[in-house]
């Protein structure tokens, strides 16, 4: 196995492992979701649940926001001139690692 396999496999490894911890997570957290807001401990640790108050647009409220900003954007940048739009953009660069099945290998096989 040469050294990127192994980084391959390590990494994908590690992927599946963080998605059942958050599942773990999840249900740990459900298994407390009937507890008073307050401070709790073990042995070994201390919980301390609190509650924060906020607000948030809901789906229809925040898409409509999210198409108003857009578009103000849009009608924004339509007066600025070319040369000032590109002397003020940075290219940036996003990297993803995605993680699957190697070609030709089916999971339901």
């Amino acid at each position: 196995m040469t050294n990127l396999t192994t980084l391959i496999d390590q990494y994908a490894a590690l992927k599946s492992e963080l998605g059942k911890l958050e599942a773990q997570k999840k249900a740990l957290e459900a298994a407390l979701a009937d507890l008073p807001k307050g401070a709790y401990e073990s042995d070994n640790y201390r919980l301390t649940i609190s509650v924060v108050e906020g607000t948030k647009h809901d789906d229809v409220l925040g898409a409509e926001v999210k198409a108003v900003v857009k578009q103000a954007e849009a009608d924004y940048l339509a007066t600025l001139s070319r040369q000032y739009v590109t002397a003020h953009t940075v290219e940036t660069s996003v990297r993803r690692h995605l993680v699957g099945l190697p070609t030709g290998k089916n999971l339901a096989a």
